[in-house]
């Protein structure tokens, strides 16, 4: 089977981030046996990338082949995806994810889709970033892996009242 081109795949997944929110409805987005598993890979994800800075289990949390693709920096494929090029921890940044904001739809015969927004600050600093998500974790033998991610809509975080 031959891989789709770049172009229509970060197309589809595009498509899907602004599609899925229209069925935000269907409480097993955000409920059930999938959901709560893929509720663990996006810690999991987050808490080797921004709080234990381990470089061997975000490694081995993504597919040979995985590709990256954010609004600010560019794509990433492969190996640049794999490597983690600094310790987020170290300079004082947290990722929260937004409360309620996570859904999981499955694709059959590959994995899930996981969707949700999330909050970067920095200890010390005004304010803070959000930021929109799609991941398409791939159920493998050894478990889920991280195949493709799309990180777009950085804005400044709407303050909340007190």
């Amino acid at each position: 089977m031959r891989p789709l081109p770049m172009r229509l795949l970060a197309g589809l997944f595009f498509s899907a981030a602004l599609a899925l929110p229209c069925l935000a409805q269907d409480a097993a987005a955000r409920s059930g046996p999938l959901y709560d598993e893929l509720a663990g890979m996006d810690a999991a994800l987050f808490e080797a990338a921004f709080t234990t800075c381990d470089a061997a289990k975000f490694r081995a949390l993504f597919t040979e082949d995985a590709e990256f693709y954010h609004d600010k920096t560019g794509a990433s494929f492969g190996e640049a995806v794999k490597v983690m090029k600094s310790c987020p921890r170290d300079n004082g940044v947290t990722r929260t994810l937004v409360p309620g904001s996570l859904e999981v739809y499955p694709m059959q015969g590959y994995g899930a889709v996981q969707i949700g927004r999330h909050v970067f600050a920095k200890k010390g600093e005004p304010g803070s970033e959000e930021a929109k998500f799609v991941h398409l974790w791939k159920r493998e033998a050894g478990g889920w892996r991280l195949a493709r991610v799309l990180s777009f809509d950085h804005r400044q975080a709407v303050a909340k009242a007190p």
